[in-house]
């Protein structure tokens, strides 16, 4: 069976950030599909995180396995709680320069966390402006300083007049699964991301694998062959055969919770790169 490759945006973006990526990997005879969240845009109207870990599930509804899952941002907070259970057709996940939250957090918890860790001093929502809809928008500056510091001139413009506003409803819902504790995951750090990581140190301490690029917060957007590769080469080595949960059940020595499963990488460690808080 072939692969198949679901990319999850972060907020105030959507599915064109990832134009990219998913026409390299689907060059390279790998489905790729992005999806526009349902709580971002201006008619995003009540839609809030629910909505949109509703959204994923019903895309991954409707794929055979095998499925590498992928959230940048935000959008990694949004496929740790859809591909939970783990979802059948899921393989592997991967987040990039993402939200990773365990069981019981929030986004916003997890972020606040974060930033406390890092001794930042700033507020966690800094840069985010909330309007009298009840959406919210990002500061175009800031917006060119922290996500796309990596970009030329007209790159980040391109990105910038495509922004949209979001809902931040129920990004203070703790969650109530986390996919990550049942399959397996890497993790993608850009080393010039300005953004403070908001990781449940549960995830790190889970042994997830861990990629270094020299990239900002965006590298769909900056550096899309780069993350060609890094999902490629995952995808495609991926198997078909039982889901993560039934390897669980069965004892098989490749499931991620056995003693063969997936380690970080030797020469990266986890420790706090960012230097501004922010919910994309």
């Amino acid at each position: 069976m072939t692969p198949a490759v679901v990319l999850v945006p972060g907020a105030f973006t959507g599915a064109w950030m990832w134009a990219d990526v998913a026409a390299g990997l689907r060059r390279r005879g790998i489905a790729a599909s992005a999806i526009d969240l349902p709580s971002i845009g201006p008619d995003a109207g009540d839609a809030g995180f629910a909505a949109d870990v509703r959204a994923v599930r019903r895309a991954l509804d409707r794929l055979e396995p095998p499925v590498l899952l992928c959230g940048h941002s935000y959008g990694g907070g949004v496929i740790t709680e859809s591909a939970a259970g783990p979802h059948p057709a899921v393989r592997r996940l991967v987040y990039v320069n993402a939200a990773v939250p365990d069981i019981g957090d929030s986004l916003v918890s997890l972020m606040t966390a974060a930033v406390a860790r890092a001794r930042l001093g700033e507020r966690p929502d800094r840069g985010v402006v909330l309007r009298g809809d009840g959406l919210a928008h990002l500061d175009r500056e800031y917006a060119r300083r922290v996500l796309f510091n990596d970009c030329g001139p007209d790159r980040a413009e391109a990105a910038l007049a495509r922004l949209s506003p979001t809902n931040p409803s129920g990004s203070d819902r703790p969650l109530a699964h986390a996919a990550w504790r049942d399959l397996p995951a890497t993790y993608l750090r850009g080393t010039e991301d300005r953004l403070v990581e908001a990781i449940a140190p549960a995830f790190i301490a889970h042994g997830p694998e861990l990629v270094e690029f020299p990239v900002g917060h965006c590298p769909q957007w900056s550096r899309p062959e780069l993350v060609v590769d890094l999902l490629a080469d995952r995808a495609l080595g991926m198997t078909t055969g039982p889901s993560a949960a039934e390897r669980t059940r069965t004892g098989d020595p490749c499931s991620p919770n056995s003693s063969s499963s997936i380690r970080p990488s030797p020469a990266p460690t986890w420790t706090a790169t960012a230097t501004s808080p922010s919910r994309t």
